[in-house]
């Protein structure tokens, strides 16, 4: 009998009560995951992306690996209605609108978020504005269409493709360490910074990048640095750079090649979203420590 009130709880939720919550957002203009990354490797630009996360941080809702306060909410604030960077463009979740093809437990989630949050957040978002969609590195565990999944790795890999790349990411990140990801690139080179609140060290992450990476070199730079890389892909912008804020993507790339894994802890790598996951060992990869161009932590 329980599990036919969930089974009807779930469907009024799913074809009623969703429904109704994201109607607001229906005029948005947000590209899908493939017209995103089209629009990225057509323009070079550089992306902030809004997930979840980054919108909880205005509610005081606290992440596992970064602590909220006022100035960071505040640089979010600013970043997300911001229209003065050069080639900066902002990602916000398509599923705002629409998650057709996704998996139940995507499906709830952000129904669930939405019917909490909808009203606040819809008024800091513009109708005037096109946003490209924030879940493009989340090309797989949230979908049933493995085909699908397969051909929106394919285009992003194009992102970089043959491009002199600079990694900032946490120091317990290690992206692309342990499989191919990158091995489309021309070349990789790492800036490491803080696995937990990395915002507290923002100016020093900052002049990191800029005293290493000159904007005049051409060379893509991938955040996968949290909350900290939506802000630093704007103030890159700024500065000259193409800076994409690529979040859990080499996550999401481990658990693709490895089914029995999909959402667990990936070993050696920082797993934000896994239990145990913030346990990792030292790194002794030859090839990684070689393209670490600055650390600092270590400072």
């Amino acid at each position: 009998m329980n599990k036919i009130i969930d089974a009807l709880i779930r469907r009024y939720r799913w074809y009623v009560a969703d429904p109704l919550a994201r109607r607001p957002f229906q005029n948005l203009k947000i590209m899908d995951s493939f017209e995103s990354i089209q629009y990225i490797i057509d323009h070079r630009c550089s992306i902030s992306r809004y997930g979840d996360g980054e919108f909880s941080f205005f509610w005081g809702v606290k992440e596992g690996y970064q602590e909220v306060n006022d100035k960071l909410v505040s640089s979010l604030k600013h970043v997300l209605q911001a229209t003065d960077a050069p080639n900066h463009i902002v990602g916000i979740p398509y599923y705002l609108k629409n998650v057709d093809g996704t998996v139940k437990l995507t499906r709830s989630f952000w129904g669930d978020f939405i019917r909490k949050y909808g009203k606040r957040l819809r008024p800091l978002l513009s109708g005037n504005r096109t946003y490209i969609d924030t879940q493009i590195s989340r090309f797989y565990i949230e979908y049933y269409d493995r085909d699908r999944s397969s051909r929106q790795l394919q285009l992003l890999k194009r992102i970089w493709d043959g491009r002199d790349v600079v990694i900032v990411e946490g120091n317990q990140s290690r992206t692309g360490v342990g499989n191919d990801l990158y091995d489309n690139a021309k070349s990789l080179q790492r800036i490491l910074g803080y696995s937990t609140n990395g915002f507290s060290h923002y100016e020093k992450m900052l002049y990191a990048i800029t005293s290493h990476v000159k904007p005049e070199e051409g060379k893509l730079i991938i955040l996968s640095y949290g909350p900290t890389a939506t802000i630093l892909a704007y103030d890159l912008a700024k500065l000259g750079y193409q800076a994409v804020d690529i979040g859990h993507l080499d996550i999401e790339y481990e658990w693709y090649q490895h089914e029995d894994m999909k959402g667990g802890i990936v070993e050696g790598k920082y797993t934000n979203e896994a239990i145990g996951g913030n346990n990792v060992v030292e790194c002794a990869d030859e090839k990684y420590l070689s393209q670490i161009i600055c650390d600092i932590t270590k400072q």
